[in-house]
């Protein structure tokens, strides 16, 4: 049987990563970006479409003021009076206080959009995420998915929001301006856009640069990201291997590779405004050149002359901007590429057209020739051949050697990784077309290594309810064994219990996880080694609360101790993948074979 389609377009996309990246797929990397960016603007359109209106109209006193300080001098050279040199300077006045009105809600409108469409993309970005599968996060690291999260996502913005907003209206301001100055003399105004076409030529020169150094760059903040998230993850193992040093020479080599790169960005990005910034100095000079000239040779007046002069002084800013600005627009569109990459993984494990109407289960498990291998691993099958019916209600006990793929089988149950039709059955459904929500609310699994979240011990154990309710978890920590440690903590089941859990033992933080999934009540439960770094006694006290919560429901017990599983109705036991033995605890210790020996190697063991 082959991949669904989900798992294959995953497959090729994680073999893809490691293979060159060729022209085609970069600009098929650039239009796909390109198409997402747009979706996003669709969205937020009415913002932008008022925004463009109020360009318009800011368009509109841009070029008018120009106009009206030519006007106000003229009534000078017509020798008006002052009365009328005054009433039209008020119109000067008038005009720019509603220009600068109409601009300043012009800006916060396109802001706006900027950071709405960020707030999207954030959105979107987590909700991915909680959709991809375990396998993708074996292929990416943490710090690079956050970069792309915080570092990527920012420049976006950046790229909707100023870049956005002089992109459209610089040359909507140019034409505006230029306009309006070929209507009063068309020959000075050829000579004064002679020289911007070079700006054509400097901003796609530059711009291919700046592009190529901001994915470097971008890339490199991942890297940096991933460096230190590993690096303060794992603070206690440098610590205790005195590896402080190694560590901070690593970092330094990869804080100096970003340091190259943003160092070739700068020079890109500074030089590009440094060029574009003598179009306008140059136009000036023409406008004083030619224009002096022509008053000289009386072609011109000098009203005509100080408009002149005022849209390129009005024109400056905005072309020294440019230069800025298509940087903006270069890293912003990298980023949107390194977005866009995340958000077209398509998840390869999801409800499908073919999902069954299935509303609830009663537990029956069922494993057809499963033959399973971890997605790009491209190694020997981690199960094989392995067949196995636990009926609904019953305990199953799985043990085996380290590695002999435990939690595999079991994280195969609630769908935690792709598997191929037909190779586990769930109350007799194919797993693949149970819906998602109907499987895993009516799964509870405690792994091997508990994670624990940074906020309430109440809240950790109510994690998977609706919300926290007190007596489901008072109930669930009482079975878990939990609920007596609670009064040794600060805030009793309010203390916020630090990042993964840091507040507590590892005892304790088991037996929160525990908890957790008792709190649920649910059809299958799953415990994956959960009590390993539970003394004895606690342990013996778990079991006999355990025996209370197995009844009526389907659990999976792993363990690498035989005494855990001993009362399970069935057990199996994995060596390399496989089912080598199955029975009831006397029937295998019986046999004399692999089982039997683990548990007199661990009576031994206790013994001693």
């Amino acid at each position: 049987m082959g991949l669904r389609p989900g798992a294959r377009a995953y497959r090729g996309l994680v073999s893809a990563m490691s293979e060159p990246v060729t022209a085609g797929d970069a600009a098929a990397g650039r239009r796909s970006a390109l198409r997402r960016l747009f979706s996003y603007i669709a969205r937020n359109k009415r913002y932008y479409g008022v925004w463009f209106a109020t360009t318009l109209v800011y368009t509109l006193g841009f070029v008018a003021l120009p106009r009206l300080v030519g006007w106000t001098y003229a009534a000078h050279e017509q020798g008006l009076g002052a009365d009328e040199i005054v009433r039209r300077a008020k119109w000067i006045a008038l005009v720019a206080v509603l220009t600068a009105g109409v601009r300043f809600f012009s800006r916060t409108l396109v802001f706006n959009a900027a950071r709405e469409i960020e707030y999207e993309i954030r959105d979107d970005l987590f909700a991915q995420l909680e959709k991809l599968p375990r396998s993708f996060y074996f292929e990416w690291r943490t710090g690079d998915i956050m970069s792309r999260c915080v570092n990527d996502v920012n420049a976006i913005r950046l790229l909707l929001g100023v870049g956005l907003l002089n992109v459209i209206s610089t040359p909507i301001l140019y034409f505006g301006a230029l306009g309006v100055m070929f209507s009063m003399n068309p020959v000075l105004t050829l000579w004064v856009v002679a020289p911007y076409p070079l700006f054509m030529l400097v901003a796609r020169t530059f711009g291919r640069g700046i592009h190529h150094w901001s994915l470097l760059v971008q890339e490199g903040l991942g890297d940096l990201s991933n460096s230190l998230q590993e690096s303060i993850a794992g603070i206690a193992v440098v610590k205790a291997y005195a590896m402080e040093g190694v560590t901070a020479r690593r970092f330094e080599k990869t804080n100096q590779e970003l340091y190259r790169r943003q160092l070739g960005i700068a020079r890109a990005v500074a030089s590009m405004p440094a060029i574009v910034g003598l179009l306008p100095a140059m136009a000036m000079f023409v406008v004083l050149l030619v224009g002096g000239q022509m008053i000289v040779d009386e072609q011109m007046k000098p009203s005509e002359f100080i408009t002149f002069t005022m849209y390129i002084y009005q024109l400056t800013f905005p072309t020294f901007l440019m230069g800025w600005v298509v940087a903006l627009v270069q890293r912003g569109a990298a980023s949107m590429q390194r977005i866009d990459e995340l958000l077209s993984i398509e998840p390869s494990i999801a409800d499908g057209p073919d999902t069954a109407a299935v509303a609830a289960l009663r537990g029956e498990i069922e494993f057809r020739n499963l033959r399973f291998t971890y997605p790009g691993s491209g190694g020997d099958p981690v199960l094989a051949d392995l067949d196995l019916h636990v009926p609904a209600g019953t305990t199953l006990g799985v043990v085996g050697p380290v590695g002999s793929g435990k939690s595999t089988l079991v994280s195969l149950i609630p769908r935690l990784f792709e598997l191929d039709d037909g190779q586990l059955l769930i109350d007799g459904v194919d797993v693949n077309r149970i819906p998602l929500r109907v499987l895993r609310s009516n799964i509870a699994m405690v792994p091997q290594e508990a994670f624990l979240f940074s906020m309430t011990l109440a809240d950790n154990v109510a994690f998977g309810l609706p919300r926290t309710e007190n007596d489901a978890v008072v109930r669930a920590s009482e079975r878990a064994q939990l609920a007596k440690d609670v009064a040794e903590l600060p805030h009793g089941y309010e203390t916020v219990v630090g990042e993964r859990g840091v507040m507590l033992s590892g005892g304790q933080r088991q037996r929160t996880a525990l908890a957790r999934a008792l709190a649920l009540d649910p059809r299958i439960l799953i415990l994956d080694d959960t009590l390993s770094a539970v003394d004895a006694e606690t342990e013996a006290a778990i079991r006999r609360e355990l025996d209370v919560v197995f009844r009526g429901r389907t659990v999976v017990v792993v363990s690498s101790r035989v005494s855990a599983v001993r009362n399970a109705d069935r057990i199996v036991v994995l060596d390399a993948g496989r089912i080598v033995e199955a029975g009831r605890h006397a029937e295998l210790v019986a046999e004399g074979g692999l089982y039997a020996r683990l548990a007199r190697e661990q009576a031994a063991e206790r013994g001693a």
